[in-house]
């Protein structure tokens, strides 16, 4: 029976609290389709072996699983070799010779439909039968070997996955924005251990905004070393003001005081933030309390958990090459491609290192370079899909995406807010918000 008394004093039955003193560890989910692992690499991303088409890349990865990145791959193998070969989720190119080449996504010789280039073993054979003409290329450049190869002929692969949310590749609860629940055992300490790749553990206060009406089902760790203030029948908690809890046991997000499905426990329950409820913010804990699972957001509003630059908290610019019906793939869960006018308010005086598609299919008005302009509604039409854009100064970026025009306005041609583009200017990033 769960007995009321001070938050900060252990009041669960002795044999109930050593039960759940005990870390769980993280176990995850199975991210292959068929059941099996065949190779694990940081961040929850695995190699599942098979031998599929690209097209049916995804039948691979289980649920709460999607194919990897290039990018994903580049961040996340660690140094580790694959032993098979697998698809990413990127229409790869290539350029050089084998030994001495690399991929991209816009620049260099495109494979045949449905051959992208891939992750290959050394040999550029697999046990699955998969087989790669060229092997030991690298991303973007030759070196360093990041075991990129194929192509042409080269039908079938297996996939590398990565987890969505939650790092075992199960999602117990989702909220706004990307907000996911994320049910497990873990330390405080270890509680960024429970979020996937390009998630992070949430503040207290991002939950409490983003929660809307849900309540949670399971106890959840937020990034906050949250105090307490009150009683067990009303109480709020604060980053800082109150009462200290315990080291490595701060009060938490409570499905209600008492155990959650994974054994986890809460003293107190239903305490508001910064101020007693109402509203109930379903905070709770805390001593003698050592475990719970975590709340995880979005990391950088980027699909592929990176970014490449920062404008604002809520604006991101997304690397990539994809084509303008395919811009929000860039952008993480709960992030989409933002306005142009959000753009124009919120950049200040920071250029663009990369071309990003906004959300709006823009025209053209002007002349040429720095002497034009963009607009909704008036203007002259792009070619259907390649609408003007965000451009980096000099038209062209890493990822081979180019602008024929650069530094035009927005409705006007001054200020220059970097807009380009368009005919013949197939692929860019994406600028997300959310």
């Amino acid at each position: 029976m769960l007995l009321t008394g001070a938050c900060n004093a252990p009041i669960e039955a002795e044999e109930a609290l050593q039960e759940s003193s005990q870390e769980s560890p993280l176990v995850p989910g199975v991210p292959c389709a068929d059941g099996s692992m065949e190779q694990i690499f940081a961040g929850g991303m695995a190699g599942c072996a098979g031998s599929v088409p690209w097209s049916n890349r995804a039948s691979l990865c289980a649920a709460g699983f999607r194919p990897a990145t290039a990018r994903e791959w580049d961040t996340l193998f660690n140094g580790l070799a694959p032993a098979h070969n697998y698809w990413t989720n990127d229409d790869l190119r290539y350029t050089g010779a084998s030994g001495a080449c690399s991929v991209a996504y816009v620049s260099g010789t495109a494979c045949p439909a449905g051959q992208p280039m891939r992750v290959c073993t050394a040999s550029g054979n697999d046990a699955e039968g998969n087989q790669c003409n060229w092997k030991g290329c690298g991303l973007l450049a030759n070196t360093p070997n990041r075991f990129f190869g194929g192509c042409a002929g080269n039908n079938t692969a297996g996939t590398l996955c990565v987890p969505r949310g939650c790092a075992d590749g199960t999602i117990e609860q989702t909220f706004s924005r990307g907000l996911v629940g994320c049910a497990g055992g873990m330390t405080w300490a270890n509680r960024a251990a429970l979020c996937g790749p390009g998630y992070r553990v949430a503040t207290a206060a991002e939950w409490v905004n983003l929660r809307g009406a849900t309540a949670p089902t399971h106890h959840y760790w937020t990034s906050d070393d949250l105090e307490y203030t009150g009683t067990s029948t009303a109480c709020f908690v604060s980053t800082a003001s109150g009462t200290a809890c315990p080291a490595g046991s701060p009060m938490r997000v409570c499905k209600a005081a008492g155990t959650d499905p994974e054994g986890n426990t809460c003293n107190w329950g239903n305490c508001g933030y910064n101020a007693l409820p109402p509203p109930n913010a379903y905070f709770g804990g805390c001593a003698g309390n050592p475990t719970a699972g975590s709340l995880c957001l979005p990391t950088s509003g980027c699909a592929d958990g990176t970014v490449e630059q920062v404008f604002t908290s809520n604006l991101v610019g997304c690397g990539g090459a994809v084509t303008w019906p395919n811009r929000d793939t860039l952008c993480a869960p709960g992030w989409s491609a933002s306005a142009a006018t959000t753009w124009t308010g919120q950049h200040g005086s920071a250029a663009p290192l990369f071309n990003y598609w906004t959300g709006d299919n823009l025209r053209y008005l002007g002349s040429g370079s720095n002497n034009c302009a963009v607009s909704t509604t008036s203007g002259t039409a792009c070619t259907t899909n390649q609408p003007m854009r965000l451009c980096t100064p000099g038209g062209s970026d890493a990822f081979g995406n180019q602008c024929n025009w650069t530094h035009c306005g927005y409705l006007t041609h001054t200020p220059d807010h970097f807009f380009g583009g368009c005919n013949g200017n197939q692929f860019a990033g994406t600028l997300c918000r959310r």
